[in-house]
């Protein structure tokens, strides 16, 4: 088009004219800003280059004037020597002239005479590292000034030492004060972040226009020699602090000292950037300028262009817009209509014209006669045309069309008008009656109440007549009411704020309310709201489920799942969660009712749930009162305690309750209680963690026969070592580990050995043994004593049978049997067995039984001690005389001996009581016809008395220790040599 080709002419000049111009400005700007910025620089080169140099001047000026005072010392020292002859100079005199020196030049410190080695000869202080810095190396041109390196005070100051030979052997020794070399490099013309600096020949910092934070460092950028590098440098980054800047040395003449001057490059350059601002900124104001003048060309063309498009999309649009809207425009006369080309389109049409007697053909049955009575009217003048009608096309497809039309007022015989397809309309308007038709089917049949109501008034617009029946208002009431009539008015404000997020368009998740019914009794319901549009209202669509029963039972199974159902206390769980979420402090009571859990198994549930509950209402008035109470099911309870009851108070309380005996339905029991306390301060402590706590010192208790232990490091120590013992105990009885040792029993009147006794022994890897003392009892505890029991049942059997190959046929075995072994294990059975399993008789074993452990249960007892009497098997009552037995029950025990527990038999040849006490015993069991054994004889005297008293046997150390079997079998050797 050569409207366009014109205009990218035009462009394209603009352009390039643009670019070539910015290209000069950019290199004009360049060169200028170049040329400014090297000059700057080499006037801060300059500067720094002065300054170094009079620096160095002063320096040298100084040394100077330090180099004559001690010239002049020197010259004393040799003066009086001579006027001394060959005699020493004392030290006092030497003192004298070093103190008249300092007293004049207050700039020397130290002035001492040292020798070649730097000890003192006379003066202030030495200098143990002189002979590594008098050298000729640091020696001042053209001076005897010896510089030595730099050195630092205990207060934190530095001095730099000078050195002076006087003669052979002798220097004089002084120090330079740090401060006066300080100030000379302090410089208020260096600028913001300049710096002067004085070097050694190593590059060692002297001093620092700074202050003292690089004294004594040496820098690497000098730390060769100094005469390598330039006077002058630019853009050096040297001291670690990221600042560029531009250096100058000073000459360095006579001094093996360099002074070296830094100035901050950006300070230089001050000027410079706000030169190079201002040519940026008029070099961006030309592109800028060149951009508008391309803009404004570019805009122009657009605006043309657009005008000539709206000129060429006008018909267009309006062609589209009736064919879109299916709008078409028709004429008509007398006999025939017509229609624009839009229409046959629209339609599907072939022709533009038909006669008025085919269009009301066309007309569908229904609507025909309406059409032909509004036609007359419009073609009369009456009425202008307008109406909805359906017209049968081509195909038999239905059309809904809208028509409006009226005659032409100017005579011509003429009716025009427009038509327009509604029928989509039509059917959408259909489908929104039927959707209406079925929402309302389900609002009125839905069993779950539903309801609308304003969100403006909040009056009930329509409800269901489920919400009829549940709440108990007929729907004329309802309908007369707000929301608020039918919630709790505590819930009001509740209501007004949901209500209110509603109408900003936030529907909150489905939630459990409290409703109220006519009756005035409550219901609980799960909400489900909607917003919309209701017969002109902002109306909110409530469907109300009634969750009220479903939430009781939720309640009921929360309370179950919290609660033990017997006793109605909280789990032990429940009340771990409970103190989680309270307040610290507080402390536990974990209570252990031994005997509590025997009642049921004895005398029946009933009974035992019975005195379950009696305890729980007694210890359940003491959570009332102090805190709260768990139940722990078997024999546990836990007492949490509130922080603000004295403890001590309280476990007096709790002693005295669980000291009293238990009433039952026919009965009174007395329980056994330990207690275990734990107290929690730590909020982070876990309530899990202190009730454990608790419990261990409750086992603690139990174990150590008290009844309140509290809760300590030991007490953990002492469980968790008892955990690991029995873990221990069960990996020694599954490998064998065990091993039985034997003692003699014998006969009181000739010594002959009449029976074994084994006892059980435990050996380990290191040659050290655990007693028996230190593990029968756990493993009583722990149930592992009934495999221990068995496997000594079967090693006694085994060792009886060596004693019978060894020729000792008659020598039977006594073996200890616990209560725990002997109440809950098959005792006939299993030593029935070993004895079968080795082939050894029944006799050849004997069952040893303490007074203690038989009367847990004296009735049970006797039944199993006859049955092991009837098969054969020896039993021994062992420690008699301290289990505090019944005669009633003595005298029908099938026993076959009687062992005097040690306790008696000790000192019974000097004890008047202990010998009363034996031949009481004595005489009961010969009384009862039984053997009598005395225990623990370790005294010739002790066996004498009991000989002299017709005691049957004798046990003890005096008559032999515990051995192994085969020591035992060289033991009894010893008797058939004899023989």
């Amino acid at each position: 088009m050569p409207g366009q080709h014109a205009y990218r002419q035009q462009m394209r000049v603009v352009a390039s004219a643009g670019a070539v111009v910015a290209l000069v400005l950019a290199c004009a700007f360049a060169l200028m800003l170049g040329v400014d910025r090297q000059s700057r620089l080499s006037l801060m080169q300059r500067q720094a280059s002065l300054q170094a140099q009079s620096t160095q001047r002063l320096l040298q000026h100084q040394l100077d004037t330090t180099t004559r005072a001690m010239t002049s010392v020197q010259g004393q020292l040799l003066q009086l020597r001579q006027a001394l002859g060959n005699n020493q100079l004392q030290p006092q005199v030497l003192e004298q002239v070093l103190e008249q020196t300092a007293a004049r030049n207050p700039e020397l410190v130290d002035l001492s005479v040292v020798d070649d080695s730097g000890q003192l000869l006379a003066g202030s202080r030495g200098d143990p590292n002189f002979y590594d810095w008098a050298v000729a190396g640091n020696l001042v041109t053209g001076s005897p000034l010896y510089i030595g390196p730099l050195q630092a005070r205990s207060d934190n100051s530095w001095q730099l030492p000078l050195a002076m030979r006087i003669d052979a052997g002798r220097w004089l020794l002084l120090r330079l004060r740090g401060s006066q070399m300080q100030a000379l490099v302090g410089n208020d013309q260096l600028g913001a972040g300049g710096v002067q600096l004085l070097l050694d020949r190593a590059g060692l910092v002297l001093a620092d226009s700074r202050g003292p934070r690089l004294l004594g460092r040496q820098l690497g950028y000098w730390a060769q020699n100094m005469a390598q590098y330039p006077q002058t440098a630019s853009g050096e980054e040297v001291f670690g602090d990221g600042v560029v800047r531009v250096l100058a040395v000073g000459e360095p003449g006579q001094l093996p000292l360099r002074v070296v001057t830094a100035r901050a490059r950006d300070e230089a350059l001050v000027g410079w950037w706000r030169y190079l601002a201002g040519s940026l900124l008029i070099y961006l104001i030309y592109l800028l300028g060149v951009g508008y003048l391309l803009y404004a060309i570019r805009n122009a063309h657009l605006r043309q262009q657009r005008l000539a498009d709206e000129l060429r999309a006008g018909s267009a649009e309006l062609a589209l817009a009736n064919k879109i809207g299916r709008v078409s425009t028709w004429t008509a006369n007398t006999q025939t209509l017509h229609w624009g080309h839009g229409a046959a389109q629209a339609f599907g049409l072939d022709h533009n014209s038909a006669s008025l007697g085919d269009v009301f053909e066309r007309v569908h049955h229904l609507d025909v006669a309406m059409v032909r009575r509004s036609w007359q009217q419009a073609w009369s003048g009456e009425q202008p045309m307008d109406l909805m009608f359906r017209l049968v096309f081509p195909g038999g497809v239905i059309r809904w069309l809208s028509v409006r039309g009226e005659r032409v007022a100017d005579g011509s015989g003429y009716m025009t008008g427009a038509a327009v397809d509604v029928t989509e309309r039509v059917q959408a308007q259909e489908r929104a009656r039927e959707a209406e038709r079925q929402f309302r089917i389900l609002f009125e049949r839905n069993p779950v109440p539903f309801w609308l109501f304003d969100l403006q008034n909040l009056r009930f617009l329509e409800v269901n007549h489920a919400a009829v029946e549940r709440y108990g208002y007929s729907r004329e009431e309802l309908l007369a009411m707000t929301v608020l009539d039918i919630r709790p008015q505590e819930d009001w404000a509740e209501l007004r704020e949901t209500i209110s997020l509603i109408q900003r368009g936030v529907l909150r998740e489905s939630r459990v309310r409290t409703h109220q019914r006519k009756d005035g009794t409550l219901l609980s319901v799960q909400e489900q709201t909607a917003r919309l549009e209701f017969a002109g209202h902002d109306a909110c669509l409530v469907l109300a489920v009634d969750v009220t029963e479903r939430l009781a039972y939720e309640r009921d199974l929360a309370y179950r799942a919290s609660h033990h159902p017997e006793t109605g206390l909280m789990t032990r769980r429940a009340l771990a969660d409970t103190l989680d979420m309270r307040d610290r402090p507080y402390a536990i009571a974990h209570i252990q009712l031994r005997g509590l859990q025997l009642v049921g198994d004895t005398l029946g549930q009933d009974i035992g749930e019975q005195v379950l509950r009696a305890v729980a209402a007694r210890l359940g008035g003491l959570g009332g009162r102090y805190g709260l109470l768990a139940y722990q099911p078997g024999e546990d309870f836990i007492l949490a305690i509130k922080g603000r009851y004295e403890l001590e108070h309280v476990l007096e309380h709790l002693a005295e309750v669980v000291s009293e005996p238990v009433r039952g339905p026919e009965s009174f029991h007395q329980l056994q209680a330990h207690i275990g306390v734990d107290s929690c301060t730590d909020n982070r402590l876990p309530a899990d963690t202190v009730m454990a706590r608790a419990a261990q010192a409750a086992h603690a208790a139990r174990a150590d026969g008290v009844l309140i232990k509290y809760y300590d490091q030991a007490v953990a120590q002492r469980l968790t070592s008892r955990l690991h013992m029995a873990a221990r105990i069960h990996s020694a009885i599954e490998q064998g580990q065990f091993e039985l040792y034997f003692q003699p029993i014998c006969r009181a009147g000739d010594g002959q050995p009449v029976m074994l006794e084994a006892l059980l022994r435990w050996p380990q890897a290191d040659g050290s043994w655990i007693m028996p003392g230190e593990f029968i009892n756990l493993a009583e505890d722990t149930g592992q004593m009934i495999a221990l029991g068995r496997w000594v049942i079967r090693a006694a059997a085994r060792a009886q049978l060596a004693l019978a190959t060894a020729g000792w046929r008659d020598l039977s075995v006594a073996i200890n049997v616990s209560a725990v072994q002997f109440f809950n294990d098959d005792l006939l059975g299993e030593f029935s067995r070993a004895c079968e399993d080795v082939g050894i008789a029944p006799q050849a074993l004997q069952v040893e039984l303490t007074e203690s452990s038989l009367m847990r249960d004296p009735e049970r007892g006797l039944q199993t001690m006859q049955r092991l009497h009837d098969r054969g098997i020896k039993i021994a009552l062992d420690d008699f005389g301290t289990g505090f037995s019944s005669m009633s029950y003595l005298q029908h025990l099938p026993l076959d001996a009687l062992k005097i527990d040690r306790s008696f038999v000790a000192d019974v040849e000097t004890n008047p009581r202990n010998a009363a006490i034996c031949r009481a015993l004595l005489s009961l069991g010969h009384s009862l016809g039984l053997e009598v054994v005395a225990e623990g004889v370790e005294t010739e005297g002790q066996r004498q008395w009991l000989q002299a008293h017709q005691c049957d046997q004798l046990q003890g150390y005096l008559l032999g220790r515990p051995a192994s079997m085969g020591q035992t079998l060289a033991w009894l050797e010893t008797f058939k040599a004899k023989a």
